[in-house]
């Protein structure tokens, strides 16, 4: 009934909950025949349905199971109102017990005076479930319904092509969706079907943005084009849910196996790559948020790392990390003049903020340094990026400071990016305040952060626990160890706070301190990265300053400059569970460094 979804009058299309046998048939008789002939019907029941004397009956409030002839509706009795009604086209969802049984009453509309004939109603029929199973309610929801209501939603991609949907073609979509999941098969039906679909409107017919499917059109390769096709399909369900369920680690992970079917041609990877990214990047266009174009490009280029090794696919993400640059500076122009319309406008509302507010704002500034760090590693002006990220930190400063606290230990990556980024472009009094909020509020948590994934519904016991002075380190909700405030320990050389830092330190005594350092970063974008190594260090007992903690950092490697280096900034900033500590100098005291005992 929403315009949006489908072209139906409102006025003459209904909800019943819960009606009697006589609301039904009241509201049939006024939307069939009380005004002009309809064009389309469309009828949906959820509810309880039998079979009784070779017939199907929708029970109402009022129906009473042995007496199923006189107190609920017979299907055939619908199918008789349609019949004389005659709309041009008619759409039938039953989702109830039995309701494939409703080939028994097609006797009644199968007859050549009805149909068969030129301008003959047509006739489309989905049932969830056969005549002989039951109809499966999870939550309270019917399954069937919910995968009906997720094609017309879009959140299960059906074609985009067109632009309406058939029940025919949703219908299939569903007995998919729900026979791979419950012992339940939906059946559809259709009848005397002819002229164009219009069930409801398409949420992915084109719309000016580039279709999925254009990927492979003009595609050079004949070889490669049928592994590549079936691979893509792999590709739909993230594709569609871009715009509203947007999931960076199916995403990465879809596309790098989809890049994987050419790794042996770099040119072709570059093409394939790009044409993923130009397709979905429009697809990120319908987000209201604004960061949803950058982050979807910042995946197509992680994808793209296991393969950098090679000159021409790092100089492809040089390029693609330009392009991300700019956009985030965008996004960040249009996040400054959001707050000077409205200075609240970062705050959702509710306690959520308390925990929520504060890793948000992290992000912003890490994505900020972003811009700075790409500027800098391609020798282009970083003034542009230097400039926008004063102006989000002095926005952010003057109205959420109180704000700018450790929360998470998914913060650490961001810090991370935000502090390097202010320190290489001078802005040191910038640093010194952002880096001095988020110290001093770790120490007054005794550095016990949040688990980078705590269970969102433990989000609020761990506000309580902390504002009550009440987490332990063998609190679950804690992250121990923590890669945050081994982030703000190892920042402090930056700007000069090492003393400072280290008269603290006996407040954070015996807390456990985690940096992951990887073998190489081909596969830092991957959910569980190979080859790489824990270095823990425990204060108080490996170290007592950040000069001891520096003078034991161990030795490792760095990502290659450019395109592979910025590539996995990105890869910390989408997947916060990783930090990027090529980021921060190599420790003066590097040499002389004893080994740090390694868990895997």
């Amino acid at each position: 009934m929403e315009p949006q979804i489908g072209d139906y009058d409102q006025a003459r299309s209904g909800l019943l909950l819960s009606p009697t046998l006589l609301e039904v048939r009241d509201a049939l008789t006024t939307v069939l025949f009380s005004e002009e002939p309809l064009d389309t019907l469309t009828i949906a029941f959820a509810g309880h349905g039998a079979v009784s004397a070779g017939s199907f009956y929708m029970a109402t409030r009022d129906s009473r199971l042995e007496a199923l002839s006189a107190t609920a509706l017979p299907l055939a009795d619908l199918f008789r109102m349609i019949a004389e009604a005659a709309p041009k086209q008619t759409y039938l969802f039953i989702d109830a017990c039995q309701s494939g049984a409703l080939i028994s009453d097609l006797n009644v509309i199968l007859k050549s005076e009805v149909m068969g004939e030129f301008g003959s109603p047509g006739l489309t029929l989905l049932a969830t479930a056969a005549s002989n199973e039951v109809a499966t309610e999870v939550g309270g929801h019917g399954i069937g319904t919910t995968a009906l209501l997720d094609c017309i939603r879009g959140d299960t991609f059906i074609q985009d092509s067109n632009p309406a949907l058939d029940l025919v073609e949703i219908g299939r979509a569903v007995s998919e969706r729900v026979s791979a999941v419950e012992q339940q098969t939906p059946v559809v039906w259709g009848l005397n079907l002819y002229g164009p679909s219009s069930f409801c409107r398409n949420p992915h017919a084109q719309n000016g943005n580039a279709p999925l499917r254009s990927v492979l059109a003009g595609w050079p390769d004949v070889g490669t084009a049928p592994a590549i096709r079936a691979s893509l399909r792999q590709l739909w369900e993230p594709y569609i849910t871009i715009p509203n369920r947007w999931n960076a680690r199916v995403f990465v992970d879809r596309v790098a196996s989809l890049l994987g079917e050419v790794r042996t041609d770099p040119a072709a990877l570059i093409n394939m790559a790009h044409r993923i990214s130009e397709a979905c990047s429009a697809q990120a266009d319908d987000s209201r948020d604004r960061f949803r174009r950058v982050e979807v490009k910042a995946a197509c280029s992680v994808a793209m790392l296991p393969f950098a090794a090679d000159a021409r696919i790092a100089a492809h993400l040089e390029s693609e990390c330009t392009e991300i640059s700019v956009l985030v500076e965008d996004a960040i122009d249009h996040v400054v003049e959001a707050i000077k319309k409205y200075e609240y406008a970062l705050v959702t509302g509710g306690m959520g903020d308390l925990y929520y507010l504060p890793i948000r704002l992290t992000k912003l500034l890490g994505w900020a340094g972003f811009t700075v760090h790409s500027r800098l590693a391609l020798e282009r002006d970083s003034g542009i990026a230097a400039t926008k990220l004063a102006e989000l930190f002095a926005r952010i400063s003057k109205t959420y400071s109180l704000s700018l606290v450790a929360m998470s230990d998914s913060q650490s990556p961001y810090v991370i990016s935000a502090l390097t980024a202010l320190a290489r472009v001078g802005l040191n009094e910038e640093g010194e305040q952002l880096l001095g909020h988020m110290f001093s509020s770790s120490v007054n948590c005794g550095g016990r952060v949040a688990r980078g994934d705590i269970d969102p519904s433990k989000v609020l016991g761990y506000l309580v626990a902390r504002y009550n002075g009440q987490l332990k380190p063998s609190t679950e909700m804690v992250a121990q160890p923590t890669e945050l405030v081994l982030a703000l320990l190892r920042a402090s050389r930056l700007f000069d706070l090492t003393d400072e830092f280290d008269a603290a330190l006996d407040q954070l005594d015996h807390l456990a301190l985690n940096a992951y350092l990887p073998e190489d970063y081909t596969e830092f974008g991957a959910e569980q990265i190979p080859g790489g190594r824990n270095a823990v260090f425990q204060v108080g007992h490996d170290v007592w300053s950040v000069s001891d903690l520096e003078s034991v950092w161990p030795n490792f490697p760095s990502p290659e400059d450019g395109g592979p280096r910025l590539a996995a900034l990105l890869a910390s900033l989408l997947f916060p569970d990783r930090s990027p500590w090529f980021l921060l100098p190599v420790p003066l005291l590097i040499e002389g460094n004893r080994n740090i005992p390694e868990q895997h």
